[in-house]
């Protein structure tokens, strides 16, 4: 397997200073008054930035955005329920026109900037998104270690080779973009394969891995380079390679081993500081410490941070992380946890804290979230078990349709206090529990205090039962 031995031509951070991308043009047939872009501006966290513009009556729309500085954004264009991928970076000046009753077919640009939407637009309909390139890599893991490299070359090559016959007036630095792009998504389902290769082998979960496995491992290279910061792929390559490589080796240990885990991640914080660039070990360490914050320790998540801040003061990741570090300390066992007006499905009016006196079991839950839906219904076993103690299960979505939410409810026959929390991602209760992904699990004890954040979950009924007999009184 070949090393990347290029560097792109474009300077980067994570956070960026910002310019501005202009996007104009016409959708006949349009099936919404608006086109919205969406972008993250954020690879620590998801921090997805929306920007709309209004489509008048002949289908005409203007918008002026910006995006970050000196890099290439990956961003989508959403018109109802059409979508579209692009590629924006400073300065481009695009025109689009397409029609929305063949939309992926229609698009094409004019404007500065306009050969590598053109270019986008082709790959979309012939092979698809470039985020679809994960999928089929997905489908070669259950193949034999060679095999399975053999078959990730030859994606990487076909994906290649199209850039090859369509590259007319592409900048060499969008080359190299492209290029690296699919490298390093093969490079980080690499990295995937020793274990997802022995779940689909033995069809469950194990931490039994043959070493053959391992040797796929042993063929990805070191490749780092603080010019692809703005890479996703490269981004997930980083924050997994040196766990991978020292399991490889022979380095690692049992789940319930906390020694274990600690020396073992001491050397893999010796690897970043010894091999990685100056950057990449700056990612690498705040999504270590943004990651690991809410899942240990109060006074651990104090002393990460503490020495994050002793090798980069001034790291354009601080704000985040204070961020971070400020919900890990008032979600911490003790703190009172926040509360909340409380509107059931059939009008009731109430707070969380007048569920004093019982143990409360809080769930953020979205009915398009399967795993949410699912552990919501497995819930059923832990309440028939508590059915008598002082317990109260409730759950908050925040989705926009509570038609959808109510459907399931009273399919399951669900049980529990039920709560729409309005603005989605934006709502209130989201920013006062720090909720950032779905589905999101809090224990509070009969004082209204946190007791656990991150509680196992109904899959994990023995274990959460075992929990929840703590709190009672």
């Amino acid at each position: 397997m070949r090393l990347l031995y290029f560097a792109l031509l474009i300077i980067t951070n994570t956070v960026f200073a910002q310019d501005y991308v202009k996007l104009s043009g016409k959708i006949l047939n349009p099936v919404s008054d608006s086109i919205l872009i969406r972008y993250n501006d954020n690879f620590i966290a998801y921090s997805p930035k929306d920007f709309f513009a209004h489509i008048d009556k002949n289908g005409n729309f203007s918008l002026t955005f910006p995006v970050p500085h000196g890099i290439y954004t990956q961003a989508t264009i959403i018109h109802g329920n059409k979508l579209a991928e692009i590629i924006l970076q400073p300065g481009d000046s695009l025109v689009l026109s397409a029609n929305a009753s063949r939309f992926d077919s229609s698009i094409h640009y004019t404007g500065k900037g306009s050969e590598i939407q053109n270019f986008l637009a082709q790959h979309s309909i012939e092979k698809g998104s470039m985020n679809q390139y994960t999928l089929k890599i997905r489908t070669h893991i259950n193949k034999e270690p060679a095999d399975f490299i053999k078959s990730i070359e030859q994606e990487e090559k076909i994906e290649n080779e199209f850039l090859e016959k369509h590259n007319v007036g592409i900048p060499k630095s969008f080359i190299s973009y492209w290029t690296a792009y699919f490298q390093y998504y093969n490079y980080f389902f690499i990295q995937q394969y020793p274990q997802t290769h022995a779940i689909i082998k033995t069809r469950k979960y194990t931490d039994t891995i043959p070493e053959i496995n391992f040797s796929v491992v042993k063929q990805m290279p070191y490749a780092f380079y603080d010019s692809l910061l703005q890479l996703p792929p490269y981004l997930l390559y980083l924050t997994g390679v040196f766990d991978i490589k020292l399991k490889a080796a022979g380095y690692t240990y049992y789940t319930n081993d906390t020694m274990g885990a600690r020396k073992f991640q001491d050397s893999v914080t010796k690897l970043v500081y010894k091999l990685l660039p100056d950057k990449s070990a700056a990612y690498y360490m705040a999504q270590n410490l943004y990651g690991r914050a809410r899942n240990q320790s109060v006074e651990k998540t104090e002393y990460m941070f503490s020495e994050f801040k002793k090798h980069w003061l001034h790291s354009e990741y601080l704000p985040i992380l204070e961020k971070q570090v400020a919900i890990a300390e008032k979600l911490a066992p003790g703190q009172p946890a926040p509360d909340f007006d409380i509107k059931t499905p059939d009008g009731r009016n109430m707070k969380l804290s007048d569920l004093k006196g019982k143990v409360v079991y809080l769930g953020f839950w979205a009915n398009w979230c399967k795993q949410c839906v699912g552990e919501i219904i497995r819930e059923s076993k832990i309440k028939e078990l508590t059915k008598n103690k002082p317990l109260e299960f409730v759950y908050v979505s925040i989705d926009n349709d509570t038609t959808k939410d109510n459907a399931i409810i009273s399919k399951y026959k669900i049980e529990g206090i039920f709560h729409h929390a309005d603005g989605e991602w934006k709502a209130k209760e989201i920013a006062l529990y720090g909720v950032q992904s779905l589905p999101a699990y809090y224990l509070i004890d009969e004082d209204g205090k946190f007791a656990m954040q991150n509680p196992p979950s109904s899959s994990q009924s023995t274990e959460l039962i075992l929990a929840i007999e703590k709190l009672f009184r």
